[in-house]
């Protein structure tokens, strides 16, 4: 299976990988991530990796909803 080289921190094959690390190309959804379980970091880059555009003073409620709303609305 083909490695893939992340070049934008995020969510892929179901685990958050920072640039320069690699991950099997044809493996998870990357929707199957429970985002309750993130840091408030890591939720922030996920927003930022979907396109979505938070405040750093948000809260994590608020980051989840609107990560939530991208992805269904």
């Amino acid at each position: 299976m083909p490695q893939k080289v992340v070049t934008e921190a995020g969510f892929y094959a179901g685990k958050f990988l920072k640039p320069g690390q690699s991950y099997d190309g044809d493996e998870g959804d990357e929707s199957s991530v429970d985002l309750n379980t993130l840091t408030k970091d890591e939720l922030i880059a996920e927003a930022s990796r979907l396109g979505i555009t938070v405040s750093s003073s948000s809260t994590k409620a608020d980051i989840v909803a609107a990560i939530a709303a991208g992805n269904h609305g």
